[in-house]
């Protein structure tokens, strides 16, 4: 297959072009010129049209370039199409792309901190590097250091050269590839070998903003976010922690101090809450109690506000206590001091089971669902098993 001419590299920004189709094979399109960059260097393909129809993504196909269509029908091999690209997607990816070799050349002559991997999403890009114990202090330097270097408008410039050649360059990383080496330089800041594009000045990726650390294997991950994302995510937040004051009467300064104190309080609300439902539970067991004289208690407590974890019993009883949900029901069993010889793996296999129960538990209280069908054959099988 004739390889196609890699516009992208000769006019990075043209949005537009017309090409001839070479090969269609299914529904990716081959040209014989293109301005749509194939994903790779962690860098994704580009978007757009053919005409009039939706190009999804654009990959590397042996040596040739596929670009990977909703529907292919209406094409045929030989012809003439005009290929436009999905411009603000192309653009946000060569700010990116830049803005990590910006931030990788500054981990690398400010920290001596290699760039292990890295991947450009839709939101964040992400740089993984080979140390595990880099600071957020270091990070913020980083930034800092990053958007002074694009107020400072810095040029990229590329060089073309034998793999020879370019390994006499002070390049940041070795050269994995062989043929043609296509080198990127950021002035005064980066050179290394780069398949990708990139924008013509530093002044273009407007922003860079840290987001945060993650540990990946031996390794940190940097989080970042750049240009108009890094923009509006910051716009968003200061919109957030305006919104936060208003809500709870405070100033930025005094906003988290605030926030603590709320949360320690809905806290103690939390523990005066639980102490009250396990009160209640207790009154509601004590005048159960006062009801009923038998060893063995069957009852509905659908409409009862209680949770079967707060109830604190030391009764010589059985207790068999249920909450209806339409067909099915949680259950809740007791077995005082004398029936701990009960085995409740018997209990469960011949009388449980008629309204098919799951559960289980720790002597002497046990817990599960099952289902109200059977119910009354049930509470006769349960008496009878106790009274035997």
């Amino acid at each position: 297959m004739i390889e196609s001419i890699k516009q992208y590299y000769i006019y990075p920004y043209m949005k537009e072009i017309e090409a001839k189709i070479i090969n269609i094979d299914d529904n990716m399109i081959y040209l014989d010129r293109t301005i749509f960059y194939p994903e790779g260097g962690g860098q994704p393909g580009d978007k757009g049209y053919i005409n009039d129809i939706e190009v999804l993504d654009t990959q590397k196909s042996n040596n040739s370039i596929a670009h990977i269509v909703r529907d292919s029908n209406s094409l045929k091999v030989n012809d003439s199409i005009k290929l436009k690209l999905d411009w603000d997607y192309r653009y946000n990816f060569m700010k990116m792309h830049t803005a990590q070799h910006l931030i990788s050349g500054l981990l690398f002559s400010h920290f001596n901190v290699s760039t292990v991997s890295v991947h450009q999403g839709i939101a964040f890009l992400t740089i993984e590097i080979d140390n595990n114990n880099f600071s957020e202090e270091n990070c913020y330097k980083v930034e800092d250091l990053a958007n002074q270097k694009i107020i400072e408008s810095k040029k990229i410039s590329y060089l073309e050269m034998n793999k020879d050649e370019a390994e006499k360059l002070n390049l940041r990383r070795s050269i994995k590839v062989d043929g043609l080496i296509r080198i990127v330089k950021i002035e005064d800041i980066d050179l290394i070998a780069c398949g990708g594009l990139h924008v013509d000045n530093t002044s273009e990726i407007g922003k860079v903003l840290f987001c945060g650390i993650e540990k990946i294997r031996n390794h940190y991950r940097l989080l970042f976010k750049v240009s108009t994302i890094a923009t509006n995510t910051i716009r968003k937040n200061d919109s957030i922690i305006k919104e936060l004051c208003v809500i709870n009467s405070a100033t930025t300064d005094t906003l988290i101090s605030c926030n603590k104190a709320l949360i320690e309080k809905n806290l103690e609300l939390e523990r005066q809450l639980r102490s009250l439902k396990k009160d209640n539970a207790n009154l509601f067991i004590e005048s159960l109690l006062n009801e009923n004289s038998q060893k063995i208690i069957i009852k509905d407590v659908t409409l009862e506000n209680i949770e079967f974890k707060d109830l604190e019993l030391s009764i010589d009883k059985v207790l068999f206590l249920y909450q209806k949900n339409e067909a099915s029901l949680k259950w809740f069993i007791y077995l005082g001091k004398s029936y701990e010889k009960y085995n409740f793996n018997e209990l469960r296999n011949k009388v449980l089971s008629i309204i098919n129960a799951k559960g289980g538990g720790r002597y002497p209280t046990f817990q599960g669902k099952g289902e109200y069908e059977n119910f009354d054959e049930f509470c006769k099988a349960f008496l009878g098993y106790f009274n035997e």
